[in-house]
């Protein structure tokens, strides 16, 4: 009978270590998932403001100051980034011809999915820069 006591014990040790890092795993992914969410040039330029407010103390003046200066620095990146967008474009074609040669039709369609996410980012940066554009002051 202490056997068998053992054995079970051993056994409900184990499928709750097991479900407690499965509801662990699923958790983390959530949460980084919502955490990684926001990855636009909208996001980025609120991670890059409130990132210089904590760490250099700036006062509410100061930001006022500094935001204008770190969408323009934002908004040339961009800008510079997008100037090479047909040789990236260029790149990006041939390795994903090279990849989909050695992937299932099943991955395939996964690689064309990631791809028409990118294309939408890169779509969301070109809609950034032209609605900040405007926005920005003496620039009308």
């Amino acid at each position: 009978m202490s056997r068998f006591k053992l054995w079970a014990g051993l056994i409900i040790l184990f499928g709750a270590g097991a479900l407690t890092g499965i509801v662990g795993t699923y958790l983390f992914c959530d949460f980084d998932r919502s955490h990684r969410g926001d990855r636009g040039p909208v996001a980025q330029h609120e991670r890059i403001m409130k990132r210089l407010t904590q760490e250099l103390s700036l006062t509410a003046g100061q930001q006022a100051d500094i935001e204008p200066v770190v969408t323009r620095a934002q908004l040339a990146i961009l800008e510079l980034r997008f100037a090479h967008q047909a040789e990236i474009e260029q790149i990006l074609a041939g390795g994903m011809a090279e990849l989909k040669t050695r992937l299932s039709t099943e991955q395939q369609s996964g690689l064309d999915r990631m791809y028409q996410r990118l294309q939408q980012r890169w779509q969301q940066s070109r809609d950034y820069i032209a609605t900040t554009k405007q926005s920005l002051p003496g620039s009308r």
